[in-house]
């Protein structure tokens, strides 16, 4: 995990090479889509860039009980506690008053939808709409939006339109190499920045590690 301020207008991802690679964080305003397979180790990232920043957490899937459990596992020995707010919330709440559920974000905070497959799931307009209110919120309070995008087949409906909006895409990729699984992370898109990877990421009390730098 990262403890070190990053530099203004941006905010940490809590790993340190890949806050390193985005040029110190990430930069404030910017939505960013974490694209992975359901059983990729990919939660994690999640949890170390909560770790790292005052967050509202909104999950669509777990309860909340759930996720704070799974965060305050996640944390390592001796760190702060946690800044973040788990919210419990039904997609088609969330699509038909978007203001209700991001409205009041703190100054510099990140938000996170997880997963985002119930929002893409529902009516094109409104979804249009949710991203819409979304960036608004990002930008005019100086925070990060991490959408966690699950992979599926057939693909979901709006998906298309989450990659498109998004200033960032991090795909996670999961394989078994000589009996031990490697997940890798590379970021292919970086809107005015330059896309990089992999990374292999390591997981263990001390949280999430990049271990293997650009290529």
């Amino acid at each position: 995990m990262s403890d070190d301020t990053t530099p203004s207008g941006r905010l940490s991802t809590g790993v340190d090479l890949l806050d390193s690679g985005l040029g110190g964080g990430v930069r404030a305003g910017s939505l960013v889509a974490v694209s992975a397979l359901p059983r990729a180790q990919s939660e994690p990232l999640l949890y170390a860039m909560a770790a790292a920043n005052s967050t509202r957490y909104l999950s669509t899937l777990r309860p909340a009980e759930e996720v704070a459990d799974a965060l305050t596992t996640a944390v390592p020995m001796g760190k702060a506690a946690l800044d973040v707010d788990v919210r419990t919330v039904d997609g088609d709440d969330v699509l038909g008053s978007p203001e209700e559920f991001l409205g009041g974000l703190d100054a510099g905070s990140l938000l996170i939808v997880d997963p985002t497959t119930e929002l893409e799931q529902g009516d094109r307009h409104r979804y249009r709409e949710f991203l819409d209110t979304c960036k608004r919120a990002l930008r005019m309070t100086d925070s990060v939006g991490l959408f966690h995008c699950h992979e599926n087949t057939p693909s979901v409906l709006r998906r298309d339109m989450t990659l498109a909006r998004a200033d960032q895409v991090w795909d996670v990729r999961m394989d078994v190499v000589d009996r031990s699984v490697k997940t890798c992370l590379a970021v292919t898109k970086v809107r005015g920045g330059t896309p990089f990877g992999l990374v292999e990421l390591t997981f263990d009390e001390a949280g999430v590690t990049a271990i293997v730098g650009r290529d």
